[in-house]
């Protein structure tokens, strides 16, 4: 039984944001659950489901987000309800590449870059913002 996880939780990776923060350290729980998963030898079994988890959790996600910032008038706000699209549209086919290749590590690797992206460089286009206007 491997014990490592694929993407470790550290303090830096919190905004300040409570609810972000919880949701963000639920996101890296399901890729760490998909990275067991596969490690415990399941493969694609474990694929299908995990993948619909974590496109339900991301969405939810990027939705409380795009609430967040729509409340606080962030003036990037349109680029959030693009990047949701793109988002769904990129798990969708990196999802489909990894069943088409029978990798299922490929959606992992697409899930762990997104989310260290999304964590180390999208949040700090507003992070700054909604603490000022505390």
């Amino acid at each position: 039984m491997m014990n490592t996880l694929y993407i470790v939780w550290r303090d830096e990776n919190n905004i300040g944001i409570p609810i972000i923060d919880e949701q963000h350290r639920a996101a890296v729980a399901t890729i760490n659950s998909l990275h067991y998963f596969i490690q415990e030898g399941w493969g694609l079994e474990a694929l299908k489901p995990t993948l619909q988890i974590v496109k339900f959790n991301f969405m939810f996600h990027l939705k409380t987000e795009e609430g967040i910032l729509a409340k606080a008038e962030f003036p990037g706000i349109h680029d959030q309800t693009a990047y949701q699209k793109e988002f769904s549209y990129r798990i969708d086919a990196a999802a489909r590449e990894a069943l088409a290749y029978r990798e299922p590590e490929l959606l992992l690797k697409f899930l762990k870059n997104w989310w260290l992206d999304h964590v180390n460089k999208d949040h700090m286009g507003y992070a700054g913002y909604l603490h000022g206007k505390k």
